[in-house]
This record gives C-alpha cells, structure tokens and sequence, in this order.
C-alpha cells in the first residue's frame, strides 16, 4: 500500500489496508471531462473511491512558457465507472500550486495557493484553508488565514494534525522568495500555530511531501534559483511528537534520484518505503516518468522503473528532437506538477501536470507491478506517444 502526496499542492491518504469502497451509481455521471492542467492536487476518498482533486492552472503553455488561466473547479475520476465526476458547488476560489491533504475524518483540506487574472502581472498568493466534505461533496472554509501567504509548498497531516512546510511567498512570477517555516492546524478548531522547530531542511518551495500518519517526509525542491536550477535532493522527516527534523538521505551519497522540483511523493506502509515519482530533474532530461523507493530500514534509494531515458541533446530551449528520449510506451508521459492520490487497495493514481509538450489530461494507475492507462491524453502528449511518423518531439 503507497500513501501519497502530491507536491506543489499535494495529498495525503493515510494508513489503510482495505478496499472497503461500496459501488459508484455510474448512472449518476455525465460525459463532462476537466481540462488538461497543472498545478493541481488531490487526494482518495476511500469511502466512494473516488481520485478527487481542485483546481490547478489550465493555460496552455505556448513556447514552453506559462500562460497562466487558474480553476475552480472540483473533479472526481470515479474508476469504478470510468468517467469524471464535477463536484459543483461553492468553494475556494480559483488557485494553483496550493496543497491538499487527507483528513481522516473524510475531508479534503486545501490551503494556500496562488492566482492572477490573465497571462500577466503580479498573483494574489492565499492562505485560507478549506475543507471538502465527502459525505455531502459541499465546501466549508475552515481558516480565513493562519500561516503568512504562500504557494508550492508540502503539507500533510500527521499525529491529528495539518502541517505545511516551506513555500514561495513571492507575488512576482519571475522572482523566488522561499520559506523555511514551519505551521500546524488543529483539525478540530481550524486554528494555526507556528511549530518551534530547528535544523530543518530550510528554505525551499516546489518539494514534495508525505506522511506516515506520525511524521512528515519533505523532498528535494529548489531555492530563489528554482527556475534553472540546481536542485535539492535531500530527504528529510519530521516526528509531529517529538517536534525534530531529521535528514534521512542527503541525495548525494551512493545511489539516488536526480535532484528535482515539483515531484510527487508517497510512504508505502507495506514496505516501509517512501516512493517518489515524476517530477522535473536538473538534468538534460528534465520532465521524467521515473520510480523511485526510499527504504526507510537501509536508508537506501532503489529504482522501481526507470520510465523514459534520455537519447539525443536538445536543440536549443523549447526545441526537442523526435528522439530526445527512448520512450517508455508502458508508462505516464514525463511530466511534473500533476495530481496523484493512493487508493485502499494500493493503486496509486496519477493525473495531469505539464509535460514537454503541454498540459494534460489522463489518468494512469500504478498497480505495484506495472503503470495501467486509464483514460489516454487528448493535449501534452508527444508526438511519438500518438503517431508512428514525427518529426519533432511536440506537435
């Protein structure tokens, strides 16, 4: 079993063992579908399996370069029916690069975030916090603000509580101004508080995170210079009980991922591992579909699937090859900033995020063995992945 949570707006799922999910009324669904985006998070709602996640950025990248147009919405991937479900209704305003997480009460919590109307100019970064309730798919707001404003941070709950770490608290989309702080809100009173905690992982925005359901594990990431790079590849935790951070793997000894930013992050019960997937490394690559294990007993980093490789340079900035990379055709597009959530038969669910190429708009399941294509792209795939005959890497 994976416990999951997305980075740059992520989910946590919590410990579970069983599929105890009753059948979805298929007939309640339309053909509706969300739009190809990024920026999104979401979490599993065991109780009418469903892979639900809000918002995201739904601009169409032209040259390689954001075109930002920010959601509202609230989506459901109801896998037993195969098809998307809109949860209507009120809720946060529109938002990207915010976090969501489990609560094991049947919530989904989102905090902060960011937003701008248009392709330009300064965002409106948040720091309200609101809560999805399963039961009646309504939104209620929990906190009208708690820790200063921020976006593309981690977060999850632990030890009963909501914790974020970290973030970007700039309001210019061309400069990086990260965080080092860290929040946690009482689940029952929606009130924050600042944790006093030392020797952390430090300032960082665009990590991943996730949890046992006691500690919060945090990921690589970037600092003002998360545009070009170099990353973190460091591995931390944090014990909610004891209040102590701990660096678990410095990402430069012996075998481990590429440092990257805007991964997603998972812990696997079963295993005792902390998984790690996709994301935008600081290699020649960049976007890729890798799957990584952290072994929390060894303290070693193994590699599950090597996904796509890399085969040719690219031609310049924006400008790849058909054969940039040797294409695995079994596993996601590359990728980073997408939505992925665990359901409680370990299916690890992945949607979206921005690809060379684009947004898009899938769903894949991870089943422990092998990557199952749920619903393909319609937009962000590369050539290769769609046609026989290309002559570039994108469209």
């Amino acid at each position: 079993m994976i416990l999951f949570l997305a980075a740059c707006g992520s989910s946590d799922d919590g410990p579970t063992t069983t599929d105890t999910s009753p059948a979805f009324d298929c007939t309640s669904l339309s053909a509706d579908f969300p739009e190809a985006r990024g920026d999104h998070a979401g979490v599993f709602d065991a109780a009418t399996g469903r892979f639900i996640f809000f918002g995201g950025d739904v601009g169409v990248p032209e040259n390689c370069e954001s075109r930002t147009s920010f959601s509202d919405e609230t989506w459901a991937w109801v896998d037993d029916c195969g098809a998307w479900q809109r949860i209507a209704g009120d809720g946060p305003s529109p938002r990207g690069r915010h976090v969501a997480a489990l609560d094991p009460a049947g919530r989904m919590l989102v905090h902060g975030g960011r937003y701008r109307d248009g392709t330009s100019g300064t965002y409106t970064v948040r720091d309200d916090t609101w809560a999805l309730d399963f039961a009646t798919d309504t939104w209620t707001k929990v906190a009208s603000s708690g820790p200063p404003p921020r976006s593309s941070h981690a977060g999850a709950v632990a030890n009963g509580k909501l914790y974020v770490y970290g973030g970007n608290a700039s309001d210019d989309g061309l400069a990086f101004d990260p965080l080092e702080d860290l929040w946690s809100m009482d689940l029952a009173s929606g009130t924050w508080s600042e944790v006093d905690a030392t020797d952390g992982p430090g300032p960082r925005l665009f990590h991943a995170g996730a949890t046992d359901g006691e500690r919060l594990f945090v990921y690589g990431g970037g600092d003002e210079n998360a545009f070009f790079g170099p990353f973190f590849g460091d591995l931390w935790s944090f014990d909610a009980e004891s209040g102590q951070w701990t660096e678990l793997h410095d990402g430069e000894t012996g075998k481990a991922p590429r440092a990257r930013i805007q991964a997603n992050l998972a812990y696997d019960a079963a295993t005792n591992r902390v998984i790690l997937f996709g994301g935008h490394d600081d290699g020649a690559m960049g976007n890729n579909n890798e799957l990584w294990a952290f072994d929390l007993a060894t303290e070693k980093w193994d590699l599950i699937r090597q996904g796509d490789v890399e085969n040719a340079p690219a031609n310049g900035f924006c400008d790849f090859p058909v054969d940039f990379t040797e294409i695995d055709f079994e596993a996601p597009e590359r990728r980073s900033q997408a939505a992925a959530a665990l359901d409680p038969a370990g299916r690890l669910y992945v949607s979206g995020g921005k690809s060379d190429c684009g947004a898009l708009d899938d769903v894949w399941a991870w089943t422990g063995a092998a990557w199952d294509k749920r619903i393909d792209a319609t937009s962000g795939l590369s050539c290769p992945r769609a046609y026989a005959d290309c002559e570039s890497l994108c469209f």
